[in-house]
């Protein structure tokens, strides 16, 4: 695909199964799940299946997510969802249903800039036949706020309850960039979780989350209110959060929700909780 061309339409997998469409007109952004199954894995804890078609002017925030950095042109964001794939957190994925391609997770990272990172499938452990990359990379610059986010860990939640921060806990200085495991990846069961950042989960765009970074107050009350809303352990998860807020508020640190997919009886994604990732 050139850059000239456009993508009008992808195929929507999650967990690396179909599981619909996400499309675009003149007049916006529509997704349409694959079927009427409203028992079926939600894309977004705000798109159940239980609607099977969503419609509006902007592209859906928990695609958004992917994007980093705000688009240059909204008629270019599908297209960068393409290009991107594979190097994007969570459970979902994009293929072009015209051209579907797929490629193998590298084994080194790019070159990375100060605030940029990327996944890679390490050869260096058991993982490395899954079709998915299981490590995170970060530029070397991030390794000092990392320490400070694991002595964090440490004290606000020694008993390691929280699924918050435990990537910290693993993360290691090659000398030439930062790496852990990714912190969606369930490492037993072999799946990938749901990552959904807090600003997607609000239904925020993240020029109208960046102003309300700006309202400390306001900010501190907002993520409470996030994970009482979607957190088991809201107090302890409360607690870490406390401790992180200045960062967040900063710009250091993007505030995400972990979530596993529902099993037929549940009806609604289990949310893991909270989790936390350098921006800079």
């Amino acid at each position: 695909m050139t850059t000239h061309q456009r993508i009008q339409t992808l195929q929507v997998f999650n967990g690396g199964k179909p599981c619909g469409w996400l499309g675009q007109t003149a007049t916006g952004f529509w997704f349409h799940y694959a079927s009427n199954n409203p028992k079926q894995h939600w894309v977004s804890l705000l798109m159940p299946p239980r609607i099977n078609f969503y419609q509006q002017a902007e592209l859906f925030p928990v695609f958004a997510q992917h994007l980093g950095a705000p688009v240059g042109s909204e008629a270019d964001a599908l297209s960068q969802l393409h290009q991107l794939n594979g190097q994007q957190l969570g459970s979902l994925s994009f293929a072009n249903p015209d051209n579907p391609v797929v490629t193998p997770p590298p084994r080194t990272p790019p070159w990375l800039a100060a605030g940029q990172r990327a996944l890679i499938a390490n050869p260096n452990t058991s993982t490395v036949r899954r079709p998915f990359a299981d490590t995170m990379v970060h530029h070397p610059s991030c390794w000092p706020l990392i320490q400070t986010l694991q002595q964090l860990k440490k004290q606000a939640d020694p008993s390691n309850r929280l699924h918050a921060l435990r990537w910290t806990l693993y993360a290691q200085h090659t000398g030439q960039w930062v790496q852990h495991p990714r912190p969606d990846l369930a490492p037993y069961q072999q799946h990938l979780y749901g990552f959904e950042a807090v600003h997607a989960v609000l239904n925020l765009s993240p020029q109208r989350f960046n102003t309300l970074l700006e309202n400390s107050n306001r900010l501190e009350q907002v993520l409470h209110e996030a994970a009482r809303t979607y957190c088991k352990n809201f107090s302890a998860e409360i607690e870490l959060l406390q401790k992180l807020l200045p960062f967040i508020a900063q710009g250091q640190l993007q505030a995400s929700l972990v979530y596993q997919q529902q099993a037929a009886h549940t009806p609604r994604p289990i949310i893991s909780g909270l989790d936390y990732l350098p921006l800079h």
